[in-house]
């Protein structure tokens, strides 16, 4: 009987010892050690009345007699031995009994509050729980053995094994974080993680806490479905810090981990504002001030991170010297502002850069009005001066006329030996000198009867229809015999059936003039052509010669009255420059306009651009 009821204390010192590994918190250290000196004692009683037992069988039995008085010792020592033996076994019944029910009573408050035990060894992240688990895992999973199993169910924000990582690493003790785990039917319940970091009897560190529900708040009527205050200050956009009176994180969202770059493990609620700050990439502007601030009110600032991120802070202080902190991100609106005042400045500069250009062409417009009052004065003195010589070379070339018309008249009629020969043969080529410097005179007087009345727009054109190769034939008959004298082939070439509307003796001088060109300019055994032909909406006629050719800086100064190109090759050749001004402003006169190309050694080509007359809208003005 005794024996029995021994080993029916050590199993149940055994079955009250296994939950106290479970739920640590529930059991006191004293009780542990009264329980391991309890059961040295046993073991000494017991030992000590085996041993008397044994020794008086052996003195009974042995061959040498025994003193009555050693008999009664040994027979007292065991009796002694086992009754105390059998009272403490009693005393252990009693004791673990109460252990029991004291645990289990606790255990049974631990499952009404719905928290669970939990035995985590830190190095081989096997767990062990106790309570009803099916509470917790819902879903008909079995209930994880391992912290790898495990983590799975754990908020993906709540990292547990870091912040276990940073509670060795720091040698914390206590712990008391919130945890959240999944659960199929109500999302994600939030628990709060209580326990204390120990060692396992090989010396590796454990975890022995418990899991506790936290209650959430009723919900009001209507809003079932709503998320919960945490997750909506989670999901904010601006930044949140609570810090209490001795400046430990109280609650931190997101964008303040963001924003100031620490991971949530480092961010933890009760974690000091210093062991944060360690973590950061940045400096926290959101942080508790040296002094604290005025209860109840609400102040605003505006600070610059190192990123160059703007905040706008609003800090506000509870009546328990908690300091509730809003961050709220302006960059965008400072670098708006910025720009802003950016453009203003831009657009101030371009105000006084408008005001300078507008005094400027205030200045220059003053400038143009004096110019332009001295330009109409010089205009008026230029065409008067114009005019006058205009009138000066006509009355010249009046009164030039009729002397030149005596002396070639003379000189023919001297040439021509009309009353009779001439004595000396020397005079004859006098006379003959006399009339073609006569004729040369007088081509250039009437040149210049031209130039002046085109310049002083007392030129007016008779316009007619007119068949080119008729115009032609009358041309090439003029020029023909110069030359034949300068052995040089005139050819037709193009449509010469083309009809013009024109003045017909105005077009025959600018021919006249241009082939006269050619032929003087195209040495002997050179060739002279004049073509019609129709291109691009316009009548062109094109005389072209293999002369001497004119070199292309000089073809601007072609057209100008009196202006002359010279070279080796043209020396010799008289004129006076007018031939091609003049038939230049004929054939403007006529809305065309004429256009020189040339090839120093190769030869001109001269080409009359006239625009092509519809007979009806001719017939329609005319009426």
């Amino acid at each position: 009987m005794a024996l029995h009821e021994l080993s029916q204390t050590f199993s149940n010192a055994r079955a009250v010892e296994a939950p106290r590994t479970v739920v640590s918190s529930l059991q006191p250290d004293a009780a542990a050690s009264a329980l391991a000196q309890m059961r040295q004692l046993l073991i000494v009683l017991g030992g000590t009345g085996l041993a008397a037992l044994g020794l008086l069988a052996v003195l009974c039995f042995g061959s040498t007699p025994v003193e009555p008085e050693i008999v009664a010792f040994c027979l007292g020592a065991a009796a002694l031995s086992l009754v105390s033996c059998l009272w403490m076994c009693r005393r252990s019944l009693d004791r673990s009994e109460a252990a029991r029910l004291a645990i289990a009573s606790h255990v049974q408050g631990v499952e009404a509050a719905g928290a669970l035990g939990l035995r985590w060894n830190l190095v081989t992240g096997d767990l062990a729980w106790a309570g009803d688990t099916s509470r917790l895992f819902s879903t008909g999973e079995s209930c994880p053995t391992s912290f790898r199993d495990f983590r799975q169910w754990l908020h993906p924000d709540d990292f547990l094994y870091a912040s276990i990582s940073q509670a060795l690493k720091n040698a914390q003790k206590r712990v008391n974080w919130p945890v959240r785990i999944k659960d199929a039917e109500k999302g994600w319940r939030t628990f709060q993680l209580r326990g204390e970091i120990s060692s396992t009897p090989q010396g590796a560190p454990a975890f022995d806490g418990l899991l506790v529900p936290v209650d959430a708040s009723p919900v009001p009527q209507g809003l079932e479905g709503f998320p919960s205050l945490p997750d909506i200050v989670e999901s904010l956009p601006i930044s949140i810090a609570i810090w209490d009176r001795a400046n430990r994180l109280v609650l931190c969202n997101r964008k303040f981990r963001q924003l100031y770059r620490v991971s949530a493990a480092a961010a933890l609620p009760g974690t000091s504002y210093e062991e944060i700050q360690a973590q950061t990439r940045e400096a926290i502007a959101q942080r508790p001030p040296e002094g604290r601030g005025v209860v109840g009110r609400f102040q605003l600032q505006e600070r610059q991170l190192d990123d160059g991120t703007w905040l706008q802070i609003g800090e506000y202080w509870t009546g328990e010297g908690t300091l509730v902190s809003f961050g709220t991100d302006i960059t965008m609106q400072k670098q708006t502002q910025h720009r802003v005042l950016e453009r203003e400045q831009q657009m101030r500069a371009r105000v006084d850069g408008f005001e300078q250009s507008r005094r400027q062409l205030e200045i220059q417009a003053r400038q143009l009005r004096e110019l332009a009052e001295s330009y109409n004065e010089e205009k008026i003195r230029a065409e008067a001066a114009n005019q006058a010589k205009s009138e000066f070379l006509a009355n010249v070339s009046h009164e030039l006329r009729t002397p030149l018309n005596a002396i070639i008249g003379f000189s023919e009629m001297m040439r021509d030996g009309v009353l009779g020969p001439i004595g000396n043969p020397k005079y004859e080529t006098y006379v003959k000198d006399i009339h073609n410097s006569g004729r040369y005179l007088l081509e250039m007087i009437n040149d210049i009867l031209d130039m002046s009345k085109i310049e002083a727009g007392r030129w007016t054109l008779s316009p007619e229809w007119f068949t080119m190769g008729d115009v032609f034939q009358e041309c090439l008959s003029v020029v023909s015999p110069v030359a034949m004298e300068g052995s040089v082939e005139l050819s037709q070439t193009g449509n010469p059936g083309i009809s013009l509307y024109g003045d017909r003796r105005a077009l025959k001088q600018v021919l006249i003039n241009l082939l006269s060109n050619a032929v003087k300019f195209t040495p002997q055994g050179g060739k002279v052509s004049l073509r019609a032909y129709r291109y691009r909406g316009s009548i062109r006629i094109a005389i072209a010669d293999t002369g001497v050719g004119i070199p292309k800086h000089d073809l601007g100064r072609l057209g100008r009255p009196f202006e002359q190109v010279s070279n080796q090759l043209t020396k010799g050749h008289k004129g006076t420059g007018l031939g091609l001004a003049i038939s230049r402003s004929l054939v403007e006169m006529h809305g065309g306009k004429l256009d020189i190309k040339s090839r120093v050694g190769e030869g001109t080509t001269v080409t009359c651009i006239l625009p092509v007359q519809d007979e009806k809208e001719i017939g329609r003005e005319a009426a």
